[in-house]
């Protein structure tokens, strides 16, 4: 399974990374053209931590944001 904030639901996520060369039309070129496209991927800052939900002790991962609002029935152990 893959890593997942377990309050936020965040993520890794897949985006096109664009390679272009040329020069821009309204610098008097003829134009941007695209010469490569490669997927990549961004993280989502995780960090594996303990908590307590209703008196039950789990290990899991939370966004960085996670652990700032963490919810009331939520406790870092």
């Amino acid at each position: 399974m893959a890593k997942e904030c377990f309050v936020t639901g965040k993520s890794s996520i897949v985006i096109n990374s664009v390679q272009r060369r040329g020069k821009a039309k309204k610098d008097g070129g003829v134009g941007r053209k695209t010469t490569g496209i490669t997927k990549t991927r961004k993280y989502a800052n995780l960090q594996k931590k303990t908590i307590e939900v209703d008196g039950v002790k789990m290990k899991v991962w939370l966004s960085t944001t996670a652990l700032r609002k963490l919810p009331d029935h939520i406790k870092l152990v």
